[in-house]
Order: C-alpha cells, then structure tokens, then sequence
C-alpha cells in the first residue's frame, strides 16, 4: 500500500488542491482531502497512454534519415543490423517511461528475426515487463506493395544493376501465406499476454495489404474480440493510392469488409476528410495523432479540431518520432495544443480535449484498465511532476495546468507509477540500466555498418527512383 499526500491533482476534471492518494492493488483505491495534512510540492497527473509507435531502438536522425519523407526515410532502417530484440526493446521502452508514458502500442513492422516470432515477442514483453511499463504487442502484417505503393518495376527498371540486385535481396523476399500470418497473432497471443501486455492484429497499412487480408483480420477480430492497429491516410501519397485504388472510399470499403469497428485504432489520419472523419466517428474507432511524428516525415499536420469536432475519439501516440527524438509525452501534449488550440480568440481544442487525449482515450486503444482518471477505482498509472521546479519564478499563484502546457517536460518528473509500482524516480528508469543497453546497441549497430556497405551505397539511388515514382504518379 502506499500513499501520496499532494499539494495538486490534475486530470481533465480539473485541479484539486491538497489531496490524498491511497494506491492498492494497483489501484487507487481511496482520493480525499488532505485535511491539513503536510503535503509534498508535487502535481499528480494521470500518466499519458502512447497510442502508437515502433519501439525503435535508435533515432532515426543518427543513420541519415533526418528530413526525408516517409516513402524514403522508412527503408532507412534497413541499415541497422538485427540485434538481440531484448535489448532493442528495453531501450526505447525505458525512454518512454523516462518520458512519462505507461503503456505504449508497439505496431511491429520489422521484427528483428534471429529466432520464431513468439520466441521474440516473449522477450519484447520481458523488457517491457522489466522496466514496468504496459505493453500492446501489434503484430505487423503485409502482402503486398513492399517497396512503393504500388507496383515497383518503374523504380527497379531505373536502377542500375548493382543497385536493384541489393534493393532486391533487401525488400522482395517471400510473403508469408495470410493463414500463417494470421496462426501467428494467435500464437503469439498464447506466449505473451497478461495482466499488463495486450497483442493485436496490426496490419501494417492499406496500401500494404490486400482486401484478402482486411477480411480475414476482421473476422479474427470479430471472433476473438483482438483489437486492430493499423496506419492510415498519413501521406498524400496514401491518400491519392487510396483513391485511385478505392474510388468508392477507402473508409466505405473499411465499413463493407468489416475493419470499421469500435476494435480498430487507426494511426495519423492526416488526409482523413470530413465525411470520413464521421464513418470514423459513428463506428466508434480511436484515431492516434502522432503530432511530431507528421511533422518530422514531412507528412503534414492532421485535422485534429476537425476530428474533434465530428466526434471522433482522438488519443495520441509518438510514433518513434517524439519532437527531439527524446520520448518526451509531455512536449508532445504541449505541441498537440499549440497546433490545434485555435487562433486568436477562436478555440477549436481546449487543453481539457487534450488531456482526454493523452489521460483517457488512448487505454481502450491499448486494452488497458480503466484509467486515465485520478479516483477511487482507477488503475494507478499516475505521473508525479515537481511543482517547484515547474513554477521557478513562482512569483504568484498558478494553476498548474497552465505552467505544464506553457513549459513541463519530461525533466520535471518526479515520479512515474504504474499499476501502484514505481517505474521512474527523480530521472532514473529503477531496475534496469539504460546507459549500458544504449552502450550495447550503438557498438552493435556500428559493426552492423561494414556489411550493410551495398546497402548504403544503394540508398541515394534508390530514394531518387523512389521519388521520380511518386512525382510521377501524383498526387492529391
């Protein structure tokens, strides 16, 4: 049992000043006044739920993937050699929680592949385990278009014969047959769920996967109750294949095989449209906006006020691509506001909106307990934030909700709790050791380079092709 006396408690209800916590069980299981109780120079906040991201184990910038779009930045990470996915994982997952995030969605997309994939998820889980943090486990799916969004013989026919034979051995391997890809979800699913690890259907995107494989992942679903994870309209590349391939509507099609459900979380949206936005909404399905991730893949910024304002349920996610490529929840909540608060006097997303946002609707997403809240009965995933440090001028009295959309980061955390157990304490992931993880994996990756030698030498011709196809076709 533990108790936490707080001079301010914050969650989209308000503030309250000079309370008590109780946490039991991994719960909160008491909330009064403080009574004139001496209470600690802290905010207590529910902890922020990441929506969406990759677990990536480096920073995309260090291996040359600064400024480029999507569509040649994503087979940058083709560079780094497959190393041990315990390690690979603890990282990023101890930096989210350095970053104030309880639970992250991890959409695997590029398994590591030393050993079978259960064997690999089950030490995905242990180093999520380790650092204390809940995980949903997205099991990334695809059978078609591995290169471009369509068909690649204009980019390969345009390279030269050294340079396709590399891409080729890189990019068009095998496709596993959709009933494996599907036994394996389930598979999966038996090594490694709990108490605190969820896994889901995550195909990785439309223009990814066949309509054979959207039905058969609705059905899964439909059958199990497993939720889906999956990207969704985040270029304008996507959204004039999507239009090209669906011109009845991508979204319409979603609702005819299925997909469309309260079950599927869809990741960016950023060229969703209106009436879209409302099948979106109708269906119930969470939309995660990955705010800097957009901004740092040159894929433009995501309609969240309009999402908002057709009832859509918004949480937001990180995406890997944290703002300063830091894992910062916090900055992050700040940039969702700056961009879509309003101009002016206009307000189109109040900071409540965004604290349902990062607090609350992100959960379901994941499968996480109720939560989100600071009350009786709520999952203790709590974030404890230094008010002090937080109001160092402290020349009048403050809600402190207004210093942490003005400047809190993740240096202002104090303490990260999560199911009653404390996860981080005053800078420190307790339990595991970050610094020798990162030590490992910079000198694994750096050896990694010499035979990747083809591939780099590759790349800059690769991504001219690669350009020269989606100029060429167009778009939106």
């Amino acid at each position: 049992m533990q108790k936490i006396a707080a001079s301010h408690v914050l969650d989209a209800g308000g503030t309250r000043r000079d309370v008590i916590l109780d946490i039991e069980g991994g719960l909160v299981s008491a909330v009064s006044p403080a009574g004139g109780a001496a209470c600690e120079d802290v905010v207590v906040m529910p902890a922020p739920v990441n929506a969406h991201d990759h677990a990536r184990s480096m920073r995309a910038s260090s291996f040359g993937g600064f400024g480029k779009p999507l569509e040649t930045w994503i087979h940058r990470w083709a560079l780094l050699a497959p190393v041990d996915p315990y390690t690979a994982s603890l990282a990023p997952f101890a930096r989210s929680a350095l970053g104030g995030q309880a639970a992250v969605m991890n959409h695997v997309t590029r398994p590591m592949g030393l050993t079978d994939q259960p064997t690999e998820a089950a030490e995905v889980a242990r180093a999520a385990l380790d650092v204390g943090i809940r995980l949903a486990y997205g099991v990334g799916m695809r059978d078609i278009n591995p290169l471009v969004n369509g068909p690649a013989d204009s980019v390969l026919d345009a390279l030269d014969p050294e340079t396709r034979a590399e891409i080729e051995g890189r990019f068009l391997g095998p496709v596993k047959p959709l009933a494996e890809q599907m036994a394996l979800v389930d598979a999966i699913a038996e090594r490694i769920e709990g108490p605190t690890v969820s896994v889901q259907y995550a195909p990785n995107a439309p223009h990814w996967c066949s309509d054979a494989m959207w039905e058969a992942v609705a059905e899964g679903s439909a059958r199990t109750g497993r939720r889906i994870t999956t990207h969704f309209l985040e270029t304008k590349y996507q959204r004039e294949w999507a239009d090209r391939t669906y011109p009845q509507g991508i979204v319409r099609r979603f609702k005819e095989m299925g997909v469309l459900t309260s079950r599927l979380t869809l990741a960016h949206c950023v060229y969703a449209r209106p009436d879209e936005l409302e099948m979106i909404a109708e269906a119930g399905c969470t939309i995660s906006a990955n705010t800097s991730s957009n901004l740092a893949l040159r894929s433009g910024i995501a309609p969240v006020a309009e999402m908002l304002r057709r009832g859509c349920k918004v949480a937001f996610g990180l995406d890997g691509q944290a703002f300063d490529e830091d894992d910062d929840a916090l900055r992050e909540m700040r940039l969702l506001w700056s961009l879509h608060a309003g101009w002016g006097f206009d307000t189109q997303a109040t900071t409540t909106d965004i604290l349902r946002i990062a607090f609350e609707n992100g959960r379901e997403a994941l499968g996480a307990p109720k939560g989100g809240t600071v009350a009786a009965g709520s999952a203790a995933d709590l974030l404890v934030l230094d008010r002090a440090a937080l109001d160092e001028d402290a020349v009048m009295d403050l809600d402190p909700l207004e210093l942490m959309f003005a400047r809190a980061r993740k240096q202002h955390v104090r303490e990260l709790i999560v199911a009653g157990r404390t996860v981080v304490r005053d800078g420190k992931v307790l339990g595991v050791d970050l610094d020798a993880a990162h030590r490992e994996l910079r000198a694994h990756y750096r050896a990694g380079f010499a035979a990747r030698t083809g591939l780099r030498k590759a790349l800059p011709n690769l991504e001219v092709a690669v350009r020269n196809f989606y100029m060429r076709n167009g778009c939106c």
